[in-house]
Formats: structure tokens, sequence, C-alpha cells
């Protein structure tokens, strides 16, 4: 197939679908996964479709309603979420009382509060881990184990979560819009979110620059609640809200 007739298909495909995986491009034009990659960026670049972790969305608000697993997300734009979590972990203090999300950003966090005597609660299994390795103090909720983000969700985790206020919390999102604020594609996890986010004396979205102008299915909250920490590659828009915080990766 030609490159530009491949490139076509791809923004048919994507336009009808609203969302699709490179998995999915890659069976439907029997096309390598390396080739469809190269197709997103340029796809991406030319303003004809949103490149996102995992595949793209078309440009007319097309909404994201599935997950992908930490394999997939975790050495994506691995430099800004570096330097986004280096920064965010500068804020905690021995005093606090830390709540930390899953995910990929909030997980980059980790090395860097080896020596941080906060208090730890999370909802993340490998976090919970890796922090207990440093010798923290670190408390987890019950709940059912959704394995492709490695969070504790359900009627347990929120019924701990409800008891709890943290001084401090650090969250991942798979989405920023102005209208729609901070969203993800799973309304149970998102619940956990909203709910752990509520309860924060100061909450902080880490979120590097493909995370702006993606909508998924729920809001867990609005984009002025709360502080956003991004890396420099990110839209003037976003980038001039008061509530936003640039991380510049030269300083890396």
């Amino acid at each position: 197939m030609l490159n530009e007739e491949r490139k076509r298909l791809i923004i048919e495909i994507t336009n009808e679908r609203k969302s699709v995986s490179i998995s999915e491009l890659m069976k439907l034009l029997d096309a390598s996964e390396s080739t469809i990659r190269r197709d997103l960026c340029d796809l991406n670049k030319n303003q004809l479709l949103k490149k996102v972790h995992g595949g793209a969305v078309s440009l007319d608000n097309g909404i994201l309603t599935q997950d992908e697993s930490v394999t997939q997300r975790q050495d994506i734009n691995i430099e800004s979420k570096r330097a986004i979590a280096r920064y965010a972990a500068s804020l905690i203090k021995e005093s606090d009382v830390v709540y930390l999300d899953a995910g990929t950003t909030v997980g980059e966090m980790l090395p860097h509060l080896k020596n941080v005597r906060a208090t730890y609660i999370t909802n993340c299994i490998s976090h919970a881990k890796i922090l207990s390795d440093f010798g923290h103090q670190v408390c987890i909720p019950g709940g059912l184990l959704k394995a492709k983000t490695e969070a504790l969700i359900g009627s347990d985790t929120y019924k701990y979560i409800e008891k709890m206020n943290f001084t401090i919390g650090f969250f991942g999102t798979n989405g920023i819009n102005l209208k729609e604020g901070f969203t993800t594609p799973d309304p149970q996890e998102g619940e956990i979110k909203r709910l752990a986010y509520s309860h924060c004396g100061e909450a902080y979205i880490l979120a590097d620059s493909s995370k702006f102008n993606i909508i998924c299915t729920y809001t867990f909250a609005k984009i002025d609640n709360g502080f956003i920490i991004t890396d420099s590659k990110t839209n003037k828009t976003f980038k001039d809200l008061h509530n936003t915080i640039v991380v510049d990766l030269i300083e890396e």
C-alpha cells in the first residue's frame, strides 16, 4: 500500500471510530508498528488527527473510553515524566500525609522519595511495594485490583479513602480539556480519583504535553481545581492557566 493511501485510510478510520489503537491499525492496514507510529506522528504534526498514548483520536473531540496498561504507557514521553515527577517529589515535606494515585508519571516520583519520611497512602500496589522497600510507612486500602493500571478500586477502596484527609496528593490523568477538566476512561477508577482528590489539602495533576485536549469518559475534577505540573512542550493555552506549573526539560 502506498504511503499516502495508508495515511488517508488512517484518517478515515480514526474519524469514523473517534479513537483507534496502534494495534487495530496494524491489523486493518497490514502494516508494522513502526510504520503506523511514523504515520501517526506525521498526521499529528499536520493536525489531521491527535496522536495519543497507543493510538490516535479524531480532532472532533472523540472520547477515549479504554485504558492502556502500565507496560504500554511507562516508556512514553519518559523524559518529560521524569522531569515532572522530580519537581512534584520536591514538594513533599516530612510532616505530610501524602496520597499517591496510580499512574506511570506518579510512579516516576518514587525514586526521589527515598529519604522523604512522610506518611504515604496509595491505591497502587506497585507504588506501595516500592515505598515499602525504601522503608516508608505506607497504607493501602482494600478493594478490587484492576490489573491494567495496578489500581485498587471498588466500594472497599472508596470507604477507606472517604475517612482519610491528606495534606497533599499527586494524580495522573488520561486527558485534560478546558471544558471537561481532568478525565479518565474508567468510571470506577475515576470515582476513586475524584474522592481522593477532594480530600487533599493541595492536589497536583502530573501530565506531560500529550494529555492535553483529550477527553475521556469520566471527569474526576475541574481544570481550575488544584494544580497542573507539566512540561515545556505543552500548548500555550494550558501553560498560561493560573494553576499550571511548567517544568523546563532543559533543567533535567
